[in-house]
Parts: structure tokens; sequence; C-alpha cells
């Protein structure tokens, strides 16, 4: 791919070149962002999600700007549909270097009290068995060319109850993927792969503007030191960082971006 930069951020960092990176949550929010700036990196993108519709104009907006994408319909929820997406992707790109998991999220807060069986599997299986299902997916191709980076996306809601308002099954199931990315990262370190997540706070993605009452919006802001919620961009680079050489030493990692909302200690 030619070193045409697909937004106005100029690529910094090393041994991105020619990666071949599948992006899941694709047809929306930080997946997108992410892909833009991957292929900005000369990262081929894979942009993966149940709403094929979606991801493919995502592919095409890249590919018009100079990038390299393609899309494809995933269950992220089914390891069928995970193998077969896999499969496809690998086939289409020559092979899977970095994994990237921006599927998830819920439909609307509940007190824990009000929370239905069936809506608790939902939310589970679409925030944390989906990173189970890709993860195990992606790992033989990265093992193949001893070289993988597999970046989950957790939350805040993950690391404490105290900085702001969010389901209890949404809560756990992040608490749960910065736990996998552990086992995972300790499982396949010698192997050249490194397995972080990214636990981001509220970020303005079209999903979280949908769900958030003016009321939280101000809430959430004013319990923010740096005064704002998160862009999509904010959350970006380092995830960009992570995929690339000069995070090569750097796994099991939960890394909190947040404007200082939450401070661990």
């Amino acid at each position: 791919m030619a070193n045409t930069a697909t937004n106005t951020q100029k690529a910094g960092f090393s041994g991105l070149a020619g990666k071949r990176a599948v992006i899941t949550g694709g047809a929306g929010g930080l997946a997108v962002a992410t892909a833009m700036r991957l292929a900005a990196e000369g990262v081929k993108t894979a942009m993966v999600d149940l709403n094929l519709d979606g991801a493919t104009a995502v592919a095409e907006k890249i590919n018009a700007a100079g990038g390299d994408a393609s899309a494809f319909k995933v269950d992220v929820t089914s390891s069928a549909s995970v193998d077969k997406m896999f499969e496809d992707a690998a086939a289409k790109m020559g092979g899977v270097d970095i994994l990237v998991t921006c599927a998830g999220g819920y439909k609307s807060y509940a007190n824990f009290e009000q929370i239905q069986e069936d809506d608790w599997d939902r939310v589970i299986a679409l925030n944390l068995k989906s990173v189970f299902l890709c993860c195990k997916a992606a790992l033989p191709y990265m093992k193949k060319n001893n070289w993988g980076r597999i970046i989950n996306l957790g939350s805040i809601a993950g690391r404490s109850t105290s900085a702001g308002q969010s389901p209890a099954h949404y809560g756990t199931s992040k608490a749960g993927v910065s736990m996998l990315t552990q086992y995972v990262a300790k499982d396949v370190a010698g192997y050249g792969i490194t397995v972080n997540t990214v636990a981001p706070s509220t970020t303005k993605t079209e999903r979280v503007v949908n769900l958030m009452t003016p009321d939280k919006e101000a809430a959430f802001t004013k319990s923010t030191p740096m005064g704002r919620l998160a862009e999509p961009d904010d959350i970006v680079g380092i995830i960009v960082f992570l995929a690339s050489e000069e995070a090569r030493y750097i796994t099991g990692a939960t890394y909190d971006v947040n404007g200082g909302r939450l401070m661990l200690v």
C-alpha cells in the first residue's frame, strides 16, 4: 500500500506497514477511528460486524482514502461464525497479525435486580464470550509467524463501580475482559504475541451518545478532571501503539484512558 495517510495524523509507529488487522465491531464507534489510524500506518484491515452494510461502508471509506480494507459479516458470539470470518479474512489479506476487539456494549441501563437472565446472557456473550472466541480463532494465524498483537477493548466500568453508572452485566463483562487478557497473554508470550486491554471512559461514539442523557453527560464531564468526555481519537493512539514494535515488551496490561476520571493506586 502507498504511504498515503487516511487522516491528518502522520504515520509514526514502527513495524506496522504491511501487517493485517481484524477489527470487530467494524461498522462504527471506536473501530472506525482505529481502522483509519492503522490504515495510515500501512496496515490492511478487515472490518467485521453483524451489520455487513455498515462495515462495508467503512471499508469503502478507508479504500477511498488510499487504504486497503475489506468487510466481513460475523456474529462474534458464535464460534462457527468467528472461525469462518477469520478463515475468510486471512485468505483475503494473506494472514492475520493484529486483532482489535471493539464489538460490545449494552442496550439500556438497569439496576441489578432489574436485569433479566436473557439480557445478562446477551451482554456477557457480546462483551466477554466474543473476546474469548476471537482471541482463540486469531492465535493460530499469529503463531505461524511468531508475531501478533491483540488489543481488547475493556471499559472504565470494568475497573471500578465508583467512576459512573453502568449496568452490572456490562461492568462484569468488561472486568472479565481484563482478566481474560492476562490469561491469554501469559499463555502465548513465548510466541512473540502480546495481549493487552485498553479501558476507556465514556467515549462519544454514536452508540454512547444515543444512550446518554444530558444529565449523565453533564455528571460524567464534571467528574472528569480534564473537563470533557473522550472522543474516539483520544483512545486510538494507545491502541495503535500497543500494536506496534514500540510496545513489544508490554503484555497482560490494562491501560486506563479516562481523562483522570478514575485513578487506580
